[in-house]
């Protein structure tokens, strides 16, 4: 019987170190590390961080319970000062009755506070409640098969920041590690051929779900650009993000990965705030074996209220939604509630640029056979909840219909693109 810790260390992490282009990469980030200021000036720190090195404990109350994970814990231990003056370390635990996870992870500095900095993060999660609907925009509610898999990743990213911190550079490396016991079944009831054929290709070739072990190394650039205004709630201003990453792994799976995404503020008096947000992923294969599903753009609940959890899956995801945010109350000034209005659309793509219609569908199971696929709408009311004096966390209760119905209550926590602690509970990539 295998033990999640014994499932994250059994791995051996391989990297194809002939590439060149691999090989500069990884040097430019070794070099980017060793440039970084010995001795950040002082207000740099982390919120809440003493001046001295210390240790405290940090308990995560929304890792306790939730539907799919079932009943769990979560804790952290946070070290001040690790290494060098205003470095902080974390290491956490949330194991659950569903799903255990682990994660550790080093700042250099505070990323909202320097102009150059290092994350570095490891994260290992086993589950078994991932959920395998099949590929494509027109998969059936009725397909869903439960999966049973482990995940561990390593990541280096260096951040450079420039034009009066408006502008960030962030390059990336990691190893990554993928396993599945309990594998989705070709010949499942409701399934469609696309799908099916998925699966046999990969039961057929030398990678992910019917071998020990899938590792591969991911190596690329983030790109963001933020004109908003410095504070935990922008009131204006639009954040407009891009990243490009390569990745290849030992069953000779490669493929490059493509996200853009812009986010936009426009304030309506007062505290009132419309919020839009598009966002676009796109993959493209570049090897012979076929790229394992859960290595592709998905999106759900966690991105769209309104649908199941890994509810739809491909080589390529369009989001667009739209949110009216309002204040309720801000109770003794340390606890802010804000309520928001949502409309969504989103869709998952064989190919974006060919497939993508901007017209929607409200049929449940609709006929997307052809070379027009139109987007899936959703809806959504919620509740976020913060504290007035700090940024991250907030917590976020959202409502969500769909063609699909009403498929329960989302609650997440917010974190900054750069925070220090890796989120709990989410296999796959956003």
């Amino acid at each position: 019987m295998h033990t999640f810790l014994s499932r994250v260390f059994h791995w051996s992490f391989w990297a194809p170190s002939r590439r060149p282009g691999f090989r500069a990469g990884l040097g430019l980030l070794l070099v980017a590390m060793v440039g970084l200021p010995t001795a950040p000036a002082a207000g740099q720190a982390f919120p809440g961080a003493p001046d001295e090195p210390g240790l405290n404990l940090r308990l995560y109350p929304l890792d306790t319970w939730s539907p799919r994970v079932g009943v769990g814990v979560g804790a952290g231990l946070v070290v001040h000062h690790l290494g060098r003056r205003h470095a902080q370390a974390l290491v956490t635990a949330a194991p659950a009755r569903h799903e255990q996870v682990a994660t550790a992870a080093w700042a250099s500095a505070h990323p909202e506070q320097v102009r150059q900095y290092v994350l570095v993060s490891a994260r290992g999660l086993h589950t078994n409640r991932d959920w395998f609907y099949g590929l494509g925009p027109g998969t059936s509610s009725d397909a869903r098969q439960s999966v049973e898999r482990s995940a561990a990743q390593f990541r280096i990213r260096v951040g450079q920041q420039f034009l009066d911190r408006h502008l960030l550079v962030q390059p990336h490396v990691g190893l990554s590690a993928h396993r599945v016991d309990r594998v989705p079944s070709p010949t499942a009831p409701d399934l469609d051929a696309r799908s099916q054929e998925h699966l046999r290709q990969l039961a057929s070739s030398q990678l992910g779900p019917l071998s020990p072990a899938h590792t591969g190394l991911r190596i690329g650039i983030d790109v963001e650009y933020d004109t908003r205004p410095s504070g935990p709630r922008p009131t204006r201003g639009m954040l407009l993000r891009g990243g490009w990453a390569r990745y290849e792994s030992t069953a000779s799976v490669q493929f490059d990965r493509l996200d853009l995404s812009a986010h936009g503020v426009v304030p309506l008096g007062g505290a009132h705030r419309l919020v839009g947000h598009l966002s676009l992923a796109h993959t493209a294969a570049r090897g012979k074996a076929p790229v394992p599903y859960y290595l592709r753009p998905m999106f759900g609940g966690t991105r769209v209220p309104g649908w199941a959890r890994h509810r739809f899956v491909d080589s390529d995801r369009l989001i667009g939604s739209a949110l009216y945010r309002f204040p309720l109350a801000q109770p003794l000034n340390v606890v802010r509630l804000d309520g928001h209005l949502g409309l969504h659309a989103a869709s998952v793509y064989d190919d974006v640029f060919s497939n993508a219609a901007l017209d929607l569908t409200f049929d449940e199971a609709p006929d997307v056979g052809g070379a027009s696929v139109p987007l899936r709408p959703a809806a959504s009311v919620g509740l976020r909840v913060g504290l007035s004096f700090r940024e991250v966390p907030s917590l976020d209760l959202a409502l969500g219909v769909s063609p699909e119905g009403v498929t329960g209550v989302r609650v997440a926590l917010h974190q900054d693109l750069r925070a220090l602690r890796p989120a709990h509970h989410r296999l796959r990539r956003p």
